[in-house]
């Protein structure tokens, strides 16, 4: 059922890794930030597709977040929300080689009292190298000894270990680091580095994929550092089989950690915290296409002294299968 089929002949290769040079030469390296905006934002949405396919194609990932300016009942709260549209993509190199990207465009928008504030562009590019071990199941010595030559049985588990950076391609505006939520910005203005380890199990009708996921956060020119953010996400699926598509249904866990803010070399109080999520969605693979769907649900939340509460968030995915 998990079977990798790599078979993606030389041709469409060679043209999907030359659409991902094509539009990474075009970024202006500016100011930039996160997977999906800043320090807010939720890493454990994930870095590709539930079963690690290769593909090509388009996700869209919405939050939204409370904010609330004073530590009185009727102090001032702003409301948030955050559109994220991504270009995103995973191509094999070789037979244990992968690259993925991921290429953001953000609107975001915080609601007061009495006005509002929406910022839009390019958000913080990502790219990272896959490289992938699989295991096997033990030698039977009894074929050996009746055959010579005895084909290695999968065992189901797959290693892959994951190395990349973000890059500094959205927009960073110093002011809006004063608000309670320094999270909405476009972009970091830094180059940050992203270590990242999967695990992944399928057996004939289910299976898990697990990933933790750590990004180093780097200084921008303002000598601003959003906090080093670990993230992690686990998800157990279950495999419906159809005669031209698969559907696998799944619920999860997934989180994230965030170090406090650093300006000037000096920590800030007040900017660090976590958020552990509830997850639940569906992926529905053919022949061609990729289609998934996840609503993810915070169950407990502790972000910048509690003054950010998060909300629902969600994504959608449509992409191009390249194992075929």
């Amino acid at each position: 059922m998990m079977n990798d089929l790599q078979n993606i002949n030389i041709k469409n290769k060679t043209l999907i890794i030359a659409l991902f040079l094509i539009l990474f030469s075009n970024i202006k390296a500016t100011h930039a930030c996160d997977l999906c905006g800043c320090s807010t934002t939720s890493g454990s949405f994930g870095l590709g597709t539930l079963n690690n396919a290769s593909f090509f194609g388009l996700r869209y990932i919405y939050q939204s977040f409370e904010s609330k300016d004073g530590i009185f009942t009727n102090s001032p709260v702003s409301k948030e929300t955050f559109h994220t549209y991504q270009l995103w993509g995973r191509v094999p190199v070789s037979e244990n080689f992968y690259v993925s990207a991921i290429l953001p465009y953000q609107d975001l928008n915080r609601a007061f009292t009495d006005r509002n504030e929406h910022i839009n562009g390019l958000g913080d590019a990502t790219i990272m190298g896959w490289y992938k071990i699989r295991f096997y199941k033990k030698k039977d010595k009894e074929k050996e000894k009746l055959y010579t030559v005895v084909a290695k049985e999968p065992s189901g588990h797959s290693l892959e270990i994951g190395l990349g950076t973000k890059l500094p391609t959205g927009k960073f505006q110093q002011v809006l680091t004063d608000r309670v939520n320094p999270g909405f910005q476009l972009g970091s203005g830094s180059f940050d580095g992203i270590l990242a380890l999967s695990h992944s199990y399928g057996a004939d009708k289910f299976g898990i994929n697990s990933t933790l996921t750590y990004y180093l956060k780097g200084e921008n020119k303002n000598d601003y550092k959003f906090g080093n953010q670990f993230s992690y996400a686990s998800n157990f699926f279950y495999a419906i089989s159809k005669e031209k598509y698969m559907v696998l249904p799944f619920v999860g866990l997934s989180g994230n950690v965030y170090n406090k803010i650093e300006q000037y070399g000096e920590k800030i109080d007040k900017t660090e915290g976590n958020i552990f999520n509830g997850t639940f969605g569906a992926e529905i693979t053919t022949k061609d296409f990729i289609f998934g769907a996840n609503y993810t649900a915070p169950i407990t939340h502790d972000l910048f002294g509690g003054n950010v509460t998060p909300k629902q968030s969600f994504s959608l995915y449509l992409n191009f299968n390249l194992n075929n």
